[in-house]
């Protein structure tokens, strides 16, 4: 059976250009930032001191079910507890399915936790403004054994049946759909209890706790710190140290005092994200790492954060750089013995048995490729066209919501499935529009995705698409790789060749058509219609995913070193008409 080429790239790779890209829901690793210290210079958190270990320790658990760093490690989240925190993002924007749980409590004060509106002018809002969302008891709320430290990190003792408690999270569904909410952003508080020793309310917002009256400038009092979580996006850690703090010290005064390990009251809150997060982004990185999702950097300025990071996940034959590496389908072992990986699938090698490729084409290592691309090594991103390595997605527009991947315009949400209330976009899944806010020009549409305004609920004639209200060609203003035809909102098989530059010697331009000004290339003599060398019409060969023409004949194109003669012909002609024009003008 014939083989078909493919684009050749590095030849640790040898594999088809991306069709997909999958990619689950997931979250960034969280981005180091300058530590947190207080107005006069500690940073924070402090250690957890020996009495809060030994109180742990003699119920049974591991000392580090009491800290922070234990707290990251049991849940499985990549946060350092002291390079990570930050006292930003103050304030969030709430989405779908608002939820806090307490997860670790290390002291016995009986305190809620609650959200209020956040204002600009920055004013505290009043007690009656702070909405309760984890009750103030969690001795009854979670069913502890113990009345204080508890919960903690890990349920893990050797005195099991002595100090359980039932994990429990607390829903406020939409916080959006709530009619105390303002339509703004929130922020978060620990509610001071007046007959408790933890009498002060501590806020999320930095600007709203006790400042320090000796210092200079006069600043905030750390009382709260937030970390991003590392495993789950629009979710973050919000941790307070829960006694008073005075005017003159953030420990405090009198017999009671804050120890700065802010393991005191610890919350996880899910369905938030900081001002302008959760949106799709670019991360710059290769492969499947070059989509991210939009989120809180430590300093609270939005950022771009990676869903994967390379070498998180392992390579697989399936047209994806998984490892992102910058190749794709190049690790060993991807198939079964007597197999390799061709656009993304197993299939036999060349040159055993019936496998034998398509005219134009020779068996390298097993595979089908320009015999000018025998022996080239390209940089991760490029492919080997007519033997140099050019980029595949150079000044490529690629139709509708597709993207360019290694010379192939494709939809990166074809075969990936979401989760209940979450859409596909750019590959991976995140919250429906309902959940967050469209970008300018755009509106919420009923399937869950952002959509152009006035498109929601338009249905196109076949070949077009929604933009801006109206029905527009769905091939309007594309640039196919290759330039391959766009045919109802769809590019053909990429047809490489090199641009005049290229052939000269010089770099790859964006002009990658091959022939004259206008399209055509001359037929070797004896071959095609006219058999004379009259040019024919550059067309693509739909059993060649790498540069290929087409006689007018239909017969396919001898690739090798007939191609490349040709383009080298090409090269010729037009530095020769440019010249002639250039001569016209100037006489």
């Amino acid at each position: 059976m014939p083989h078909s080429a493919f684009l050749k790239l590095p030849r640790a790779a040898r594999a088809a250009l991306p069709l997909a890209l999958s990619l689950a829901p997931a979250a960034w690793p969280a981005l180091a930032s300058a530590q947190v210290r207080q107005p006069t210079g500690e940073v924070m958190p402090q250690p957890v001191g020996e009495a809060e270990l030994g109180l742990v320790r003699g119920r049974g658990f591991p000392e580090n079910a009491v800290t922070l760093e234990g707290l990251f490690m049991y849940r499985g989240e990549a946060i350092d507890p002291v390079d990570d925190a930050s006292v930003e993002p103050g304030v969030f924007s709430p989405l779908c399915g608002f939820t806090g749980e307490l997860v670790l409590r290390g002291g016995g004060c009986r305190v809620a936790f609650g959200w209020y509106n956040a204002t600009a002018s920055g004013m505290r809002p009043p007690d009656n403004q702070i909405y309760e969302l984890i009750p103030a008891n969690p001795s009854e709320a979670f069913n502890c054994e113990d009345g204080d430290f508890c919960p903690l990190a890990t349920m893990m003792t050797t005195q099991m049946g002595q100090h359980d408690w039932t994990p429990r999270t607390f829903s406020a569904a939409d916080i959006r759909q709530d009619p105390r909410y303002a339509g703004g952003l929130v922020g978060f508080a620990l509610i001071g209890g007046p007959s408790t020793l933890c009498t002060q309310t501590k806020f999320s917002q930095a600007e709203l706790n006790t400042q320090c009256t000796n210092c200079t400038p006069a600043q905030p009092w750390v009382t709260t710190l937030i970390y991003t979580s590392t495993k789950t996006p629009d979710a973050f850690y919000v941790a307070f140290e829960d006694l008073p703090v005075a005017p003159t010290s953030w420990r405090g005064t009198g017999g009671s005092t804050n120890d700065g390990d802010f393991n005191d009251f610890v919350y996880y809150i899910t369905g938030v994200t900081c001002q302008g997060g959760g949106e799709v982004c670019d991360t710059g990185q290769p492969g499947a790492c070059a989509v991210g999702r939009t989120g809180c950097a430590t300093d609270g300025e939005v950022a771009c954060h990676a869903v994967l990071e390379p070498g998180e996940q392992a390579e697989r034959c399936d047209n994806i750089d998984n490892d992102c590496d910058g190749e794709v389908d190049n690790a060993e072992g991807l198939c079964e013995e007597g197999l390799v990986c061709n656009r993304g699938n197993c299939v036999p090698y060349c040159g055993r048995g019936e496998v034998v490729c398509d005219a134009g084409l020779v068996c390298d290592e097993g595979l089908c490729v320009e015999a000018a691309c025998v022996g080239v090594a390209c940089d991760g991103g490029e492919i080997c066209v007519g033997g140099l390595c050019v980029g595949g997605c150079d000044g490529v527009v690629c139709p509708g919501n597709q993207e360019c991947q290694l010379g192939r315009c494709v939809d990166l949400c074809a075969s990936v499935q979401c989760d209940e209330g979450l859409v596909c976009e750019r590959g991976i899944c995140q919250s429906d529009c309902g959940c967050r806010t469209c970008g300018t020009g755009k509106e919420c549409a009923a399937s869950g995705h952002c959509l152009d305004a006035g498109c929601d609920g338009v249905t196109c004639p076949a070949g077009q698409l929604c933009r801006a209200g109206g029905c527009v060609d769905a091939c309007q203003g594309v640039v196919c790789p290759g330039n391959a035809p766009c045919v109802n909102g769809a590019c053909g098989e990429p047809v490489f060749s090199m641009s005049t530059s290229a052939a000269s010697g010089g770099d790859i331009g964006g002009d990658i058509g091959l022939g004259d000004d206008e399209g055509n290339i001359p037929s070797p003599a004896g071959s095609g219609a006219g058999g004379g060398g009259e040019p024919s019409e550059l067309k693509p060969d739909s059993s060649c995913a790498c540069r290929a023409g087409a006689t007018s004949d239909g017969a396919p194109a001898r690739l090798g070193l007939l191609g490349l003669g040709l383009l080298l012909l090409a090269g010729r002609r037009r530095r020769a008409r440019a010249g002639a024009s250039s001569s016209s003008s100037s006489s």
